[in-house]
């Protein structure tokens, strides 16, 4: 079988589209159940590999010109893709199935499976540029209703994927993510030169990571966290690692504190190359999302050992389960008490890792990967290939 991936997010610093893209299809080749062919922009290339990084930063100056130049550089580029896709896509033989992993999918005639990893812009539009809403309500229906089949990334998504455009559960299949192999515990003497060079210590900071954007609910982190006893914030700082989103001033401005003291510390985008090692050298992992269509750096955490707190919200119980502490994503009071409590009591915060070390070997790629691929068979039976 020969599978053809929109593979552009890969081209961009690595989000949440873009590490799917990869951990799904390295894990699709090392099962050897299908050809993959992965679409570039401008070019399609087989296998999964990476983009090289001459390839990334011309595709990231074109859109910059375009968001310095254009009213709607993501409406152009949008409008760039689909020419550009159906242009070299031109030849394919009806035989070859494509998957369009990041929601709307690009002009194709022949069969086609859409991911959908969480309906965010629908159930939240206030917390999306109104650009990306507009996009999203405009076009995503019509790849909901093209595809002939939809994946989703957890029971919560796929809920919301019935509620806003009452999809028939025949032509869903929830296939659940995996944290990936490099995310395990460490020793500190593994940990301690790469934290040494991040200003930071084995075991002597609460991490959080994310986008920073009004979702990921980081007001409500920072003032919970800014009520913990002085004792503690300076024994254990807050650490942010994550690119910066939109409506980022608000949240600035309540972090102005925290950082003047420097018990927070902002990184910015994280090698990824460090992120596995910035997990397992953290006391706590804190996640306080209001919505997520599956919640994946709360089981890294938990793949490295380390204790979460997270809201009670969306997809994250189904990730999390009785492995971590949940809570509501308002609940300042309670979510300082958490981390006062795994902070103080270490014993109980080993417990709570270990829980969720184990919770987390439950998810893997591997049956990621050949559960897409049973998407992919049943729907070229469907149209009546065989292979």
């Amino acid at each position: 079988m020969k599978i053809l991936i929109n593979g552009t997010p890969l081209l961009a610093p690595l989000t949440g589209i873009g590490q799917y893209i990869r951990h799904l299809f390295t894990a699709m080749e090392k099962i050897d159940v299908a050809d993959v062919y992965m679409y570039y922009g401008s070019r399609c290339e087989k296998g999964m590999r990476m983009p090289s990084a001459g390839s990334a930063k011309a595709v990231q100056r074109a859109y910059g010109l375009l968001q310095r130049l254009m009213p709607q550089p993501r409406a152009l580029r949008k409008v760039a893709e689909k020419a550009l896709f159906a242009y070299h896509t031109r030849n394919t033989l009806g035989g070859v199935i494509y998957h369009e992993p990041n929601y709307v999918a690009l002009p194709y005639q022949g069969p086609m499976v859409l991911t959908v990893c969480d309906l965010s812009c629908f159930d939240h539009p206030e917390a999306h540029p109104a650009e990306r809403v507009a996009l999203m309500q405009r076009d995503m229906p019509r790849s909901i209703e093209r595809a002939d089949h939809i994946i989703v990334i957890s029971e919560a998504t796929g809920a919301a994927l019935r509620r806003w455009f009452q999809v028939d559960h025949t032509r869903i299949s929830t296939t659940y993510l995996a944290a990936d192999t490099r995310f395990r515990p460490r020793s500190p003497a593994e940990l301690a030169p790469v934290l040494a060079g991040l200003g930071l210590t084995v075991g002597g900071y609460v991490l959080s990571v994310g986008t920073l954007e009004p979702r990921k609910n980081l007001s409500v982190l920072f003032d919970a966290y800014a009520g913990l006893p002085s004792d503690l914030r300076q024994r254990f700082p807050l650490v942010v690692a994550g690119m910066n989103g939109w409506h980022t001033q608000g949240l600035m401005k309540s972090a102005e504190a925290l950082l003047k003291r420097g018990e927070l510390k902002l990184l910015g985008y994280v090698e990824d190359a460090l992120v596995p090692m910035l997990y397992a050298g953290a006391a706590a992992f804190s996640y306080p999302s209001r919505y997520e269509g599956f919640g994946l750096p709360a089981l890294e955490a938990m793949a490295c050992g380390i204790p979460v707190i997270t809201s009670n919200r969306t997809s994250l119980p189904e990730v999390v389960g009785n492995a971590g502490l949940m809570l509501d994503p308002d609940d300042v009071e309670g979510l300082r008490e958490q981390l006062r409590k795994l902070l103080e009591d270490r014993y109980f915060a080993a417990d709570l890792g270990a829980r969720g070390l184990l919770r987390s070997q439950q998810f893997s790629w591997e049956r990621c990967a050949r559960e897409t691929f049973s998407v992919y068979e049943k729907v070229m039976m469907q149209r009546g290939f065989k292979h």
